[in-house]
C-alpha cells in the first residue's frame, strides 16, 4: 500500500507534519495565487492533488495501510488547518477523509482498498452516496430504495439515485444500498464501490459550496460483484456499522468548524471597524464562541481514537455536530453583517462563509432533529448501564438523570450544575416522562449546552453558555 505514499511524510513528527500541511496550503492560497482562485467555483484538481500529496489525508489512513500513526489530534488538526482557507476546502478534506477513506479502509476488501487508495492519492478521490431524492434525515436507513441484485456469482446490477452527494463527480462513489432478492429489499445495508464509468450525474446549481460539486448521481448498471462492501451480515450489526460512520464523522466535524471559526476571527480582525462600540461587542461575542468551539475541539481530541469504536458516543456526537455548526453559523452571519456591503461582495474572504456554512446545520440530520435525538439518547440507558443491568426510570427529574449519567460526570470539571440556581431549579422541575415531542428539541439544546458548561472554566464562556441556556428555557416554557 505504501506505493501511494511519500515515505518521508511518515517519518515526520507531528509538528513537522502539520507544518508541511500548512506550507502546502500556503503555496496554493498565497497572496500571489489567491487572486487566481475563486472558491465560489472550484479549486482545480491538480492543486487539490498537490495538497493531498503533501499528506493531507494521511492521518485518516491507518499505519498498517501506509498512513500516519493513529492520532485523533492529527485528524482534527488537518481539518482545522484546511478550515483556515475556507469552508469548501475543509469540507472536501472531511469528505475524502472521514466519509470515504475511513469507511473504505474499515469495511473494504484488500482489492477494494488498494484500488480506492490509488484513486484517492493519485486521482480525484471519491465520495459517499447516502441520501436519496425522496428520503433523508433519520429515516434514510429504513426507507432507502437503492439496491443491488446478484445476476450471477460475479455480477450485480446496481440501481440507485443519490442526492446532494459531495465530491459527486470524482473517480468513484461508495454507494449505500440494500440487496434485493426475489423482488424484495433486504434491511441490511451495504456499501458498493462504484467506479466513475458506471455513474451518470445531474449537476445541482447549489446556492453555496459550489467548490464541492454537488449533484444527483444515477447508477443503473451491471458491475463486478467484487465491489460489494459488506458492513455486516446481520440487520442489527449492519445498521450499527452504518450509524458508526456518521457518529465518527460528527465527532470529527468540529475540526472543520473550528478551522472555519479561526478563519472568521482572523478576517473580522482584519476587516471590521473595531472603533465602533457595538462592533466591539459583536467581535467579543464571536471570540467567546470561538472559546466554546475550543472546548468541543478538545473533547474530540481527548476522547476519540481512530482505532477505537465510537458506537457508545452517539449522544456526544450529536451534541458536537449540532452545537459546533450552530455556533459557527451564527458567527459567520455576524461576521458578514459587521462588514456591511463588503460582506456581500463576490470574492471577499467573508462574503460566502455564511451561505457556504449553512448546509452544515442541515446535513447528517438537521440540528433540531438532532436536539430531539439528544434528549432520547439521554433519557435511555447507555450501553454501559445496560451491561450493568441498570434501567433509567422515566420518573427521574432531568437533574437526577444528569447526575446519574456518566457521560456528563466523566467530563465535568465545573461545579456549575451542582450549585443551587435557576438552572438547577428548572432541571429539578421536570421529569423525563413529562417532555413531549416539541419539548425534546429545547431540552436537547439545554442538555447539549450543559455538556459544554460542565467542561468550562473561563468565566466569560460560562456566562455566554448560561445566557444561551436561559433562552432555551424560555423557548421550552413558551412552547410547552
Amino acid at each position: 500500500m505504501n506505493k501511494f505514499i511519500n515515505e518521508n511524510l511518515l517519518k515526520m513528527n507531528t509538528e513537522e507534519f502539520l507544518s508541511n500541511i500548512k506550507k502546502a496550503f500556503n503555496e496554493v492560497f498565497s497572496d500571489g495565487n489567491i487572486e487566481k482562485i475563486n472558491l465560489m467555483n472550484y479549486l482545480s484538481e491538480n492543486k487539490w492533488l498537490n495538497i493531498k500529496k503533501c499528506g493531507l489525508l494521511l492521518p485518516f489512513l491507518s499505519k498498517k495501510l501506509g498512513g500516519r500513526k493513529e492520532s485523533q489530534f492529527e485528524i482534527q488538526e488537518v481539518l482545522r488547518i484546511a478550515g483556515n482557507y475556507g469552508v469548501p476546502v475543509t469540507l472536501r478534506t472531511g469528505i475524502e477523509g472521514a466519509l470515504v477513506l475511513q469507511p473504505l479502509t474499515e469495511y473494504g476488501t484488500p482489492e477494494q482498498i488498494e484500488k480506492g487508495l490509488e484513486l484517492i492519492f493519485n486521482g480525484e478521490g471519491g465520495g459517499l452516496a447516502i441520501t436519496e431524492p425522496e428520503t433523508s434525515g433519520s429515516a434514510i436507513a429504513k426507507e432507502m430504495q437503492s439496491y443491488y441484485e446478484y445476476i450471477d456469482e460475479n455480477t450485480i446490477h446496481v440501481k440507485a439515485d443519490k442526492y446532494w452527494q459531495g465530491n459527486s463527480q470524482s473517480d468513484f462513489l461508495l454507494i449505500a444500498a440494500k440487496e434485493r432478492k426475489d423482488g424484495n429489499l433486504s434491511k441490511v445495508i451495504s456499501l458498493i464501490f462504484v467506479p466513475r464509468e458506471y455513474i451518470t450525474y445531474d449537476v445541482l446549481n447549489s446556492e453555496g459550496l459550489k467548490a464541492v460539486r454537488y449533484a444527483i448521481n444515477h447508477i443503473d448498471a451491471d458491475i463486478p460483484s467484487k465491489y460489494v462492501m459488506k458492513l455486516s451480515e446481520s440487520k442489527a450489526n449492519s445498521l450499527r456499522e452504518f450509524q458508526n460512520i456518521f457518529i465518527r464523522s460528527r465527532l470529527q466535524l468540529v475540526g472543520m468548524t473550528h478551522g472555519v471559526m479561526e478563519y472568521i476571527v482572523k478576517n473580522i480582525g482584519k476587516y471590521a471597524r473595531k472603533e465602533i462600540p457595538f462592533v466591539q461587542k459583536e467581535i467579543s461575542d464571536i471570540e467567546t464562541v470561538y472559546g466554546i468551539s475550543q472546548i468541543m475541539y478538545d473533547y474530540t481530541c481527548n476522547n476519540v481514537s481512530p482505532e477505537k469504536s465510537v458506537s457508545d458516543k452517539l449522544m456526544e456526537a450529536n451534541i458536537i455536530k449540532s452545537l459546533a455548526t450552530e455556533y459557527t453559523y451564527d458567527a459567520a452571519g455576524k461576521a458578514q453583517k459587521l462588514l456591511g456591503a463588503k460582506g456581500f461582495e463576490a470574492g471577499h474572504p467573508v462574503s460566502n462563509v455564511a451561505i457556504d456554512f449553512r448546509p452544515f446545520t442541515i446535513f447528517e440530520g438537521p440540528n433540531d432533529m438532532l436536539y430531539a435525538e439528544i434528549y432520547d439518547q439521554f433519557s435511555k440507558a447507555t450501553p454501559a448501564e445496560k451491561s450493568e443491568g441498570k434501567k433509567v426510570s422515566k420518573g427521574l427529574t432531568i437533574y437526577e438523570r444528569i447526575i446519574s449519567d456518566k457521560r456528563f460526570s466523566n467530563v465535568s470539571i465545573s461545579n456549575s450544575i451542582f450549585e443551587e440556581n435557576d438552572l438547577t431549579n428548572f432541571l429539578k422541575k421536570y421529569t423525563l416522562n413529562e417532555i413531549n415531542q416539541t419539548g425534546k428539541v429545547f431540552i436537547g439544546k439545554i442538555l447539549a449546552r450543559i455538556f459544554l458548561l460542565i467542561q468550562t472554566k473561563p468565566e466569560k464562556i460560562l456566562k455566554h453558555i448560561i445566557k444561551d441556556i436561559k433562552k432555551d428555557i424560555l423557548d421550552f416554557e413558551y412552547y410547552s
